[in-house]
């Protein structure tokens, strides 16, 4: 076996990890419409927990306020949560999942579950150590929301 260059290793294994990631968004990308959502109305319904400031609910989506605006927007005209005023400060907007917003998550979530995802192969050992490795590859200044916005923007995947 050749050995391989820095330069062929670093595409090797940044291309095996764009697979791995499309691999994943094909199976979330699946369980969304089963239940009639984008992959982003998925991914914001999976970042809900309780009810919670718009401005949090944007920081976890990772992107501007305006765009998670736009979605909550999408999600309430289907009726899946709903916007309240917080008591103490009526300049705040709280944002929360309905009843059938949970129903449609708890869907979201069992299909998820169900889906053969490729970290399942591993052992619970071998995704501690991807993880670490992982991690470790990462410049430690590194924001991770940055960089997976930076890639999403690289890969095409729009966030709305």
């Amino acid at each position: 076996m050749t050995s391989v260059t820095g330069i062929e290793e670093t595409r090797e294994i940044a291309g095996l990890l764009v697979a791995l990631v499309g691999q994943t968004a094909a199976q979330v990308q699946h369980c969304a419409q089963q239940c009639g959502l984008s992959v982003v109305q998925a991914s914001a319904l999976l970042q809900m927990e309780g009810s919670m400031p718009m401005r949090e609910f944007a920081a976890r989506l990772g992107g501007h306020a305006s765009n998670a605006t736009g979605i909550a927007d999408r999600l309430a005209a289907r009726g899946l949560v709903q916007r309240h005023d917080d008591p103490a400060d009526r300049r705040v907007k709280y944002l929360g999942l309905t009843a059938a917003g949970t129903a449609t998550r708890d869907t979201l979530v069992s299909c998820i579950q169900d889906a053969p995802m490729p970290f399942a192969r591993l052992s619970r050992q071998q995704r501690r150590q991807l993880r670490d490795l992982l991690l470790l590859a990462l410049d430690p200044q590194t924001d991770l929301t940055d960089a997976q916005l930076q890639a999403a923007r690289l890969l095409g995947i729009t966030l709305d």
